[in-house]
């Protein structure tokens, strides 16, 4: 059991949990159901466990030498070469799923945001491009539901929501280890431009992935209550976030408003 353990948070259990749930949802509000629905919220797992997996192998090394007792390399007794072996097997599934649930096309794109997962975490996750496999990667999920389907491409809008949400979250979440990153010469996008900035672009691409759900939602008829809704959880969002001492409280702040454009993105792309 402990070892089970320790490979499920190898594996970045919450955000591997959140996504497969977020694009469940979403799949569903598209049109999926039944047992095509099922298969490819496994799917999703069986990928963000590859990517969580293989973000541990890489990381091995570093994590050893900063003492992480977080993580299972350091605290388990978990190798990285294990972790590769696990995370190689789960890659394999994932593309196998892949065109088995969505087809050759529309399963493609799905083995695209995995591989963008993979290359970040092997290649780029210190570089100052560090935001492009989030962005191509999620930007590619509603093409994969989509086109799995069989109903065509992906609206625009959804890529761009998706996308935009995607390197706002990636953002936040490298916002809380700047410093550490910096005095470790690490050089990756948060890094580069300094808190201030970084603080800035989370919240531009926020709200204009926000924008983006409120124009949409409105032009398709949901009502004012949705916009409403959407504008208030932004600016709360901003407001708490700004404010706090705590810069975990930013990636906290911008969950919650992610949570509320998801489900609003579920309810206007259904």
């Amino acid at each position: 059991m402990i070892r089970i353990r320790a490979y499920a948070v190898a594996a970045h259990a919450g955000p591997t949990l959140a996504v497969t749930v977020i694009m469940t949802v979403f799949a569903w509000s598209a049109g999926w159901r039944g047992l095509p629905l099922a298969l490819l919220a496994a799917t999703v797992l069986v990928g963000q466990l590859s990517i969580g997996w293989s973000n541990d192998a890489a990381d091995a090394a570093s994590d050893l030498q900063a003492d992480r007792t977080d993580k299972p390399t350091v605290s388990a007794g978990i190798s990285a070469r294990s972790l590769w072996a696990a995370a190689s097997v789960a890659l394999v599934l994932a593309c196998v799923l892949s065109w088995s649930v969505a087809g050759p096309v529309g399963g493609s794109f799905h083995v695209l945001f995995v591989a963008m997962g993979w290359l970040y975490n092997v290649a780029v996750s210190r570089t100052v491009w560090s935001w492009v496999p989030y962005a191509v990667g999620f930007g590619a999920l509603p093409m994969f539901v989509y086109l799995g389907l069989g109903d065509g491409p992906a609206p625009a809008w959804t890529v761009a929501v998706f996308a935009l949400l995607a390197v706002s979250a990636h953002l936040a979440n490298a916002l809380r280890d700047v410093e550490v990153d910096r005095d470790a010469h690490l050089g990756g996008l948060v890094v580069r431009l300094g808190a201030r900035w970084a603080t800035i672009a989370c919240w531009v691409l926020l709200g204009v992935g926000t924008l983006v759900l409120v124009v949409v939602s409105v032009a398709r008829g949901r009502g004012p209550l949705l916009a409403t809704v959407l504008v208030v959880a932004y600016v709360g969002a901003v407001v708490w976030g700004s404010a706090a001492r705590r810069r975990s409280a930013m990636f906290d702040a911008l969950l919650v408003v992610a949570v509320v454009d998801v489900v609003a993105l579920t309810i206007t792309a259904g």
